[in-house]
């Protein structure tokens, strides 16, 4: 199939699973170069593997990504930028939720997976996004962040507090929202496109614990 997006760099995080594996053999279909950062190489290889066979397209490749310790992550975007690539679109979309307890840099879980590493990522990626453009940066966000009251800021250094980590999560959504309506902010459009969503309720297997 023939579109705008024949080659252009695509990286999906969270790609293994729900949203993320639909929006990456999508985008395979599509002919574009999609990259999978997930966590597990072991659990990812299958997914890619399966897209290949479907898609056709064998542009299709993992990126080590544990977005819970942020040393993964510098290691993670040090190794896009010494690729030598350009990178059209970044899909900010693996998260969790329902789960408790820190990072590996002592973050509340749910904010230190869902906002941070993705903040932090993002960030390194961001003269690369600028220099591919027009870019594009999709945050898969959450009407949930209508919940929070605020970014509780003493907490976030804290193992979860709540019982069920919604509070926790519907917090890390609003960081979500709040990072790209600021970098939407600072970034012309011209260069960087930055955008959030709300997916709906939908099987994502976010609740997956």
């Amino acid at each position: 199939m023939s579109s705008t997006i024949d080659g252009r760099t695509f990286l999906v995080t969270g790609a293994n699973t729900g949203i993320g594996r639909v929006t990456a053999r999508q985008l395979a279909d599509r002919g574009a170069r999609v990259v999978l950062a997930c966590r597990s190489a072991a659990k990812t290889q299958p997914v890619i593997d399966d897209i290949r066979a479907t898609t056709g397209n064998d542009d299709v490749s993992f990126l080590e990504l544990d977005l819970a310790d942020l040393t993964s992550v510098r290691g993670a975007a040090r190794t896009v930028l010494e690729g030598g690539e350009p990178l059209h679109v970044l899909v900010a979309n693996a998260g969790l939720a329902g789960k408790r307890g820190v990072t590996s840099q002592g973050f509340e879980l749910a904010f230190g997976t869902n906002h941070l590493g993705h903040f932090l990522f993002t960030t390194m990626l961001c003269d690369l996004l600028r220099s591919s453009a027009s870019a594009r940066v999709v945050v898969v966000s959450s009407d949930s962040h209508y919940q929070a009251k605020g970014i509780p800021f003493d907490d976030l250094r804290r193992s979860t507090r709540s019982i069920t980590g919604l509070r926790e999560y519907a917090v890390s959504k609003l960081a979500n929202v709040l990072f790209a309506q600021e970098m939407a902010r600072r970034i012309p459009a011209s260069e960087v496109t930055t955008v959030a969503l709300h997916p709906g309720v939908i099987a994502s297997d976010v609740w997956r614990q």
